[in-house]
């Protein structure tokens, strides 16, 4: 059956009088006008096209989402402020969309996954803890672990990744690890990374610099976030692994709401908010579950054993947008697995996440309005899905994250805040088919010191890992080829250009990233405030942002908040080399840990 023959027999069962209508999906279409007032519209996932005038076009346009075609009717006619003579017109022209291939019915796209054939997953390699300098965080989580494992039975490989500055803090460690000899725990400290930088360099002696640029230990007041994920990639290529920061605890929590089921979509993560954490654990108790457990279960699937596992258990669409349809692939799978976090949200001065809200926390602020204050006030949230969520992008975490590291996986920045979004977005470039799996429980984020956050009076300069996130993202359509290891190179090759670019050219490019970034916040401010469901107090709260000088989008406001030009272009010149470097290195770790399996 081909695809228009497809979709014809999932129309004629959307109009059957026994049969639910099935779910139809917008993807990204390509316009061709052929004169003033016609076009061809090209679905490039099928191949099929139709000859449109321009006011069809602008009724198809109109449509997005996967839902119903009654659902795409009503959303058309509203936008176009159509009157309801025109109604049967739009019908009849999505219809023939949907029978010409143009829309695309949710079980067409999910049999491009292929069979759901039951596979062996990669070999988990352990849980890994990053720890800088945190004794007593560090020990505040292995005493979680013990009591997980004492729990569930479950014994687990741990890895502690050492990143301390000090060395007090290293034999803090050392001897904390030796106290928690129920675990089954190994130390990974300075020696370990600088024997396998050695090992590298003696393989790859032509990429000295490279490996110096991705596993170097810190220089005076470097912040070396990545350089412990750098080491866990090449360290256990080929495997699975969870990843952990020292100031989480295995403690995980119910949502203060939650959906039964399973969603698949992009849906805006929901927010709660709590004066203290004692009040934040009451509205969230203890939850009975492996978290380890409940992300082995997931990662690392092949998106039709995934997809037919999530069916079995009540799968509903939340938020599938038209630019996922791509990743309806033979090739996808469940690339990365993520939890959600009570406590400290986990960004440092601002994040757009503190007044762009999801309809789930406008509704649960509209009854419960006094929460309004501890927005800014408390730093202790809930953050996460409701339900287990099928996500078609690779989602950064600051919390127990999964990593099928089983095919090659990128590096990240060493030294360099955003280390997670930067690593998360090479990995949507690289994997453009990978899935993230939401999973509908928070662990405890319990930071030792309030951050300061910013206020509408404050000024804020540009992160420049958030500059080559919006690089890579805005350029990733040029990445043609398939393989991995190629699809890498190119975006080595990419960032190499941003790095070599004429200095007018770097600081525009920039002013246009601020500029993007201020206007997409200012409409979300714009769009709760005229919405007349978001609560009064919310909107006190958010009116002094619009005056902020985040937000300003004049030229002179535009230039005084982008990233130093002179940082951007020495990180993307420094990921540049080392993305075109990291093959060569990964694959001999792999090769090695293929050896030692043997």
């Amino acid at each position: 059956m081909n695809a228009s023959e497809a979709s014809t027999t999932a129309l004629r069962a959307s109009i059957g009088a026994d049969t639910a209508p099935p779910r139809w999906l917008v993807p990204e279409l390509q316009t061709f006008p052929i004169a003033a007032r016609r076009c061809i519209v090209r679905n490039p996932l099928t191949s099929a096209s139709l000859e449109l005038s321009s006011g069809e076009h602008a009724v198809l346009s109109a449509c997005e989402g996967c839902v119903p075609l009654a659902e795409h009717e009503a959303r058309a006619a509203r936008q176009l402020s159509a009157p309801p003579e025109h109604r049967p017109a739009i019908r009849e022209l999505l219809e023939r969309c949907a029978r010409g291939g143009l829309l695309m019915a949710l079980p067409d796209l999910v049999a491009r996954f292929g069979s759901p054939q039951e596979t062996d997953v990669a070999p988990f390699a352990g849980v890994a803890v990053r720890t800088c300098d945190r004794p007593g965080e560090l020990r505040r989580m292995l005493e979680s672990a013990i009591a997980l494992q004492a729990r569930t039975g479950a014994r687990y490989a741990w890895h502690i990744v050492d990143d301390s500055h000090w060395a007090e803090s290293r034999r803090a460690n050392q001897e904390l690890l030796r106290e928690c000899g129920s675990l089954d725990a190994s130390y990974h400290g300075a020696s370990a990374v600088e024997a396998l930088a050695r090992e590298l360099g003696a393989a790859h002696a032509d990429l000295a610099g490279e490996i110096d640029a991705l596993l170097h230990p810190a220089r005076e007041h470097e912040v070396t976030y990545g350089r412990p994920l750098n080491f866990l990639a090449l360290r256990f290529a080929g495997h699975r692994l969870l990843l952990i920061d020292d100031d989480m605890v295995l403690d995980p929590r119910r949502p203060p709401l939650s959906r039964p089921g399973i969603e698949a979509g992009a849906a805006h993560e929901p927010a709660y908010w709590y004066e203290t954490l004692e009040a934040a654990f009451a509205a969230c108790p203890s939850l009975d579950t492996d978290p380890i457990d409940a992300h082995l279960r997931w990662l690392g699937l092949p998106l039709a054993q995934a997809w037919a596992k999530a069916d079995r258990a009540g799968l509903t669409i939340r938020g599938l947008e038209g630019g996922s349809a791509a990743r309806f692939a033979p090739d996808a799978r469940v690339t990365f697995t993520r939890t959600g976090l009570l406590g400290d949200p986990g960004w440092a001065a601002f994040s757009a996440q503190q007044v762009v809200l999801s309809e789930d926390t406008r509704q649960w602020l509209a009854a419960n309005t006094d929460a309004v204050r501890y927005a800014f006030e408390s730093q202790i949230q809930w953050r996460g899905r409701l339900a287990i969520g099928l996500v078609p992008t690779a989602l950064p975490s600051s919390t127990l994250l999964g990593i099928d590291n089983s095919r090659l996986m990128p590096p990240t920045l060493r030294a360099a805040a955003g280390e997670d979004i930067v690593f998360a977005e090479a990995v949507d470039c690289i994997y453009p088919n990978g899935w993230t799996v939401n999973l509908p429980f928070a662990l405890p984020h319990l930071r030792a010191r309030r951050r300061q956050w910013l206020t509408p009076r404050d000024t804020l300069v540009g992160d420049p890992a958030r500059c080559l996130v919006w690089y890579a993202r805005a350029n990733a359509a040029a990445i043609a080829a398939e393989a991995p290891r190629e699809r890498m190179l190119r975006l080595g090759g990419i960032f190499r250009d941003f790095a070599e670019t004429s200095d007018a050219a770097l600081v525009g490019a920039l002013e246009e990233q601020a500029a993007e970034y201020a206007s997409s916040v200012r409409f979300a401010i714009d769009e709760q405030l005229d919405d007349a469901a978001t609560p009064e107090a919310w909107k006190s709260v958010l009116r002094p942002w619009l005056a902020s000088p985040v937000f300003k989008l004049d030229r002179d406001s535009l230039r005084a908040s982008i990233a130093p030009p002179a940082a951007v272009r020495a990180l993307a010149r420094e990921y540049a080399r080392t993305l075109t470097a990291w093959p060569h290195l990964w694959s001999h770790c792999r090769e090695r840990s293929t050896r030692e399996q043997r």
